[in-house]
C-alpha cells in the first residue's frame, strides 16, 4: 500500500516529528476503537428488533457480553477528547520539529511555513492589486491581453497558476494543495459572471472574507503537511479505511478550531502592498499555529 509518489519529510529523524507521529497513530487507534464501540452500538439495536422474534435467543449469545449503551456513550466521549488532544500534540510537535512556531509562522523555516508565507502573500498581493488597477490590466502585465472566451474558473486557474510560480520542493505541495481549496471558495464567491469579477474581488478585500480565506489556507496548509507525512505510514500500519478515517477527523478538527477563532484585528484598513500587510500574513498564520497547536508552544 501507499500514495504513487512517496514523500519524504525534512525532518524525519527530528525527535518531534517522531512525537507528532506518535499522536497521529494514537488518532488512529481512537479512530478504530470508535469504529468498534459503532459496532456494538449496532448489535445491541438488532437485539432489541429481534426481541420478539424466533432468532432473538442467538443475538441475545452475541449480545451477552456487550457494555452498556451508557457505558459506551462514556468511552465514545473519552476518545473524542484524545483525538482532538493528539491532534493539538501533532500539530504542535511538527511546528516544533520545523524550527518552532515564530521561525514557522515567519517564513523561515524550509520544512514547514517557507511556501505557505510565500503564496499566502502571493493571494493578497494578487487580489489587491487587481482590485486596485483592474483584471485586465494585471493579466496584460502577465501577458495575458484578451478575456474572450474565458470564463471565471479560466481566470481564477491564471491567477493560481502565477501565484505558484517561484516556489519549489515539498513545502510547496503542501502550499499549492492549501491554495487549491481557498481558490475554489474564491470560485465560489465570485460566481459566473466574469464582468463582475472586479466587484466582487473588491468585496472581497473590504470584508473579512480576505481574513477568513488566510485562515483557510493556513489552516489546510498545516493539514497539507500532516497528510503528506503520515498518511502513507499510516495506510501501511493500519489500512485505507482507517488512514481515511484519520486524515478526515483531523480535517475536520482543524476546520472546526478555525471557524470558532473568527475575529480579531478588523482587515478592512491594512494596506496589503505594504509591510504592514505582510506583518498581519505573518501574525495571522502564528496566530492560527497556536490555536491549532492548542493554544501551546
Amino acid at each position: 500500500m501507499g500514495t504513487s509518489h512517496r514523500h519524504t519529510p525534512t525532518v524525519v529523524g527530528e525527535p518531534n516529528w517522531g512525537n507528532a507521529s506518535a499522536s497521529v497513530t494514537a488518532i488512529a487507534r481512537a479512530e478504530e476503537e470508535l469504529d468498534s464501540l459503532d459496532k456494538e452500538l449496532e448489535r445491541d439495536d438488532n437485539a432489541d428488533e429481534h426481541s420478539d422474534d424466533n432468532k432473538y435467543e442467538e443475538v441475545k449469545k452475541e449480545t451477552k457480553t456487550a457494555v452498556s449503551p451508557d457505558c459506551i456513550a462514556k468511552r465514545q466521549r473519552q476518545l473524542d477528547s484524545q483525538i482532538r488532544r493528539n491532534y493539538h500534540h501533532a500539530v504542535r510537535n511538527l511546528v516544533r520539529a520545523a524550527g518552532g512556531r515564530g521561525n514557522v509562522s515567519s517564513g523561515g523555516s524550509r520544512a514547514v511555513g517557507h511556501a505557505g508565507v510565500f503564496i499566502a502573500g502571493g493571494l493578497v498581493s494578487a487580489i489587491s492589486e487587481i482590485v486596485k488597477n483592474g483584471l485586465t490590466d494585471w493579466l496584460s502585465r502577465r501577458g495575458v491581453h484578451s478575456l474572450e472566451g474565458k470564463s471565471c474558473q479560466d481566470v481564477l486557474d491564471l491567477i493560481r497558476e502565477y501565484i505558484e510560480t517561484g516556489v519549489a520542493g515539498m513545502d510547496n505541495t503542501a502550499a499549492n494543495e492549501a491554495l487549491e481549496c481557498v481558490m475554489d471558495e474564491l470560485e465560489e464567491k465570485i460566481g459566473d459572471d466574469l464582468d463582475s469579477f472586479d466587484a466582487a474581488m473588491a468585496g472581497v478585500l473590504a470584508s473579512d472574507d480576505l481574513k477568513d480565506l488566510l485562515d483557510k489556507f493556513f489552516g489546510m496548509y498545516i493539514y497539507s503537511h500532516l497528510s503528506q507525512d503520515f498518511k502513507e505510514k499510516l495506510e501501511y500500519e493500519k489500512g485505507t479505511k482507517v488512514m481515511n478515517e484519520t486524515m478526515n477527523e483531523i480535517k475536520d478538527l482543524i476546520m472546526d478550531d478555525i471557524q470558532r477563532s473568527r475575529g480579531g484585528r478588523d482587515t478592512a484598513t491594512i494596506d496589503w502592498g505594504t509591510e504592514e500587510g505582510k506583518a498581519f500574513i505573518q501574525q495571522e498564520f502564528d496566530r492560527i499555529i497556536y490555536i491549532l497547536s492548542g493554544n501551546e508552544d
